[in-house]
């Protein structure tokens, strides 16, 4: 590209080492909430090369992060040239719309300059638009409810995120080098029924579950995690009963499965967090088909591979028969969705508005936490 042709524009911002978090957070919010386009840090506006020592890719990233909500997605390239360093921070278009600063300001591209958002009637179309991005969203997490009475299922539990990578290319080659071999061979816990599978642009794994003597059960009747190309995922948690004449749900069987689809998607996406992630939307609901009691305690099949449980179940079966002697038997009769309509938000702000590190363990922890998967569990008095 000629010198002439390289000029500031809808798409290009040029930074001078000497400039502020503030206005980064504005050129940013301005690209996110247009078409996206390019920050060049290092650069000054007549296009002269002087580089960088203020800024890094640290700062840069934590501006981003702590400056704009939602968070957009963005990635930042370091360039060391003769004259210095230059970082080029990439931002996409967003996909949940306005995005705006702490300084609670909403910024667009105009021409070669970014501006306040004044007019009611742009800001109607930015939250229209925001609505139909979420929606989009949350149809490519759903999956298809199962029909009632189905075998020996009382319910089951739903989770799902939409990823939104600050590289998204980055993603999809994380995605794609993926082994299933060597995944299979890593996972912590040992099921005999397991499968991994590529479908499309999805790795779908089946730790075990549901059988049939002959032929297959229906679609999306069996224990599944479906991780896609750009590290969404959606998942379903059977809540099991062989016994007709027993209306309880054991959960020790659902935590054991959340635990493997944690251990599977970290395996095959590890390198995404937490650099380059930028925000995550989620939801979790609960289906109840028939109601049941939820309990919790370790099966013979669990005793059988760790005997040194077997004293700690003792305590949990004395700790529920005095709770029931006061509470009574624990019934689950009703439906449930957090939030209640829509999807929440995981992001580096959210997480320490939580009072935790950011860090990919706590990602990965609040990508599969479920509050559903708490049924039957004992509260504990606090002293």
């Amino acid at each position: 590209m000629a010198e002439q042709d390289f000029e500031e524009s809808f798409y290009f911002e040029f930074k001078d080492d000497r400039t502020t978090s503030k206005k980064i957070a504005k050129e940013a919010s301005a690209f996110a909430n247009t078409f996206g386009g390019y920050i060049f840090i290092g650069i000054t506006d007549d296009k002269k090369i002087e580089g960088c020592t203020d800024w890094n890719e640290q700062r840069i990233h934590t501006t981003i992060h702590d400056s704009i909500t939602p968070t957009p997605s963005f990635d930042v390239k370091k360039f060391t040239c003769s004259d210095g360093i230059v970082f080029v921070i990439k931002i996409e278009e967003g996909s949940e719309p306005p995005y705006i600063t702490s300084g609670g300001h909403i910024y667009e591209r105009l021409s070669s300059s970014s501006q306040p958002i004044k007019d009611s009637s742009k800001l109607s179309q930015i939250y229209s638009k925001r609505e139909q991005q979420l929606s989009n969203m949350e149809r490519k997490i759903t999956i298809a409810p199962l029909e009632k009475n189905v075998n020996n299922i009382y319910g089951y539990i739903d989770i799902g995120f939409v990823v939104v990578p600050s590289n998204r290319q980055a993603a999809i080659d994380i995605f794609n080098k993926a082994d299933l071999k060597d995944i299979l061979k890593k996972l912590t816990v040992s099921i005999n029924s397991r499968n991994l599978t590529r479908v499309g642009n999805s790795i779908v794994y089946t730790p075990g579950g549901l059988s049939v003597a002959k032929g297959m059960l229906p679609a999306h009747t069996n224990n599944f995690l479906e991780i896609m190309a750009d590290g969404s995922a959606r998942m379903r948690i059977l809540l099991i009963n062989n016994d007709n004449d027993d209306p309880s749900v054991n959960m020790i069987f659902p935590i054991t499965i959340k635990k493997l689809y944690a251990d599977m998607y970290t395996h095959i996406m590890r390198e995404l967090f937490p650099n380059k992630f930028a925000y995550a939307k989620k939801y979790e609901s609960l289906t109840v088909l028939k109601q049941f009691n939820p309990v919790v305690y370790f099966d013979e099949w669990v005793l059988e591979m760790a005997p040194n449980l077997e004293e700690k179940n003792k305590n949990m079966f004395e700790e529920i028969e005095e709770y029931q002697k006061l509470m009574g038997t624990d019934i689950v009769v009703t439906n449930d969705r957090i939030p209640k309509t829509g999807l929440y938000t995981i992001d580096k702000r959210q997480i320490e508005l939580w009072g935790m590190d950011y860090n990919f363990g706590t990602i990965i922890d609040e990508l599969f936490f479920s509050r559903f998967i708490g049924l039957g569990m004992i509260p504990v008095e606090k002293e």
